[in-house]
């Protein structure tokens, strides 16, 4: 099954530039410090974060910056068929991923001696799960009030014989790569960028801009639901 018909479409309709519908929301629950949810198409991540708070393990202190931790798990059935175990090799992998992208982005001075953790759940996958994941938990640390450089969006791209595709599905990265660009939108700084299977050197620069381009029409999406969330918020305050 070719990834674009003879018309320029893929499987889904979309022209290969094209993003995938995306929904976001922020405050979904009270107990958590800061909490969001991420719809990519049909790929769905909730996200939490708590903190920042006082470092449980001493052996991990840092007293002049604060320690960034991430646990990413999924629920049995994410993929269409079910999981094994909600953890494994490759989400501990990506939860250090995850971390390691937040601690270029977050301000660590300002919370020194103190812990941030994140908690990530895949409801479900299909396709983009890295992304959905970071552009969650991005929203679930605004939320908290958790003080960034910048916000940090994330998206994936790909190639398909030599046309550079956005936003892949599954089955899109299943035939071919998917490389993963995580990005400071406003500063145009890349903060991680990861490759799933093989891509050719000269077909790099081509993917990873039109992520980045993808990165940047995310970002005004996440940036509207802030905005609209805070509008809210300072509206039923004002009533009371």
């Amino acid at each position: 099954m070719d990834v674009i018909s003879p018309e320029g479409l893929r499987q889904d309709g979309r022209t290969p530039t094209c993003l995938r519908d995306i929904s976001c929301r922020l405050g979904l629950y009270d107990r958590p410090n800061g909490s969001a949810y991420i719809e990519i198409g049909n790929t769905k991540v909730l996200a939490a974060v708590y903190g920042p708070r006082e470092v449980r393990s001493l052996s991990k202190q840092n007293l002049d910056e604060c320690v960034i931790q991430c646990e990413m798990s999924r629920i049995a059935a994410c993929q269409g068929e079910r999981v094994r175990r909600p953890r494994d090799q490759r989400t501990r992998a990506l939860s250090l991923q995850i971390a390691g992208v937040f601690h270029a982005a977050i301000r660590k001075t300002k919370y020194p001696g103190s812990q941030i953790d994140i908690y990530v759940q895949v409801l479900q996958a299909d396709g983009g799960v890295t992304s959905a994941c970071i552009n969650a938990s991005a929203l679930a640390l605004i939320h908290a009030g958790v003080e960034l450089m910048d916000y940090v969006v994330s998206c994936t791209a790909s190639i398909n014989k030599t046309t550079p595709i956005l936003d892949v599905t599954q089955q899109e990265s299943v035939t071919g790569c998917e490389v993963t660009v995580s990005m400071l939108p406003n500063k145009g700084s890349v903060v991680s960028l990861d490759c799933a299977h093989t891509l050719h050197l000269d077909q790099l620069d081509e993917v990873v801009d039109l992520a980045m381009e993808g990165c940047q029409q995310i970002y005004k999406v996440m940036s509207q639901e802030v905005e609209t969330y805070l509008q809210d918020k300072n509206a039923v305050m004002s009533h009371q």
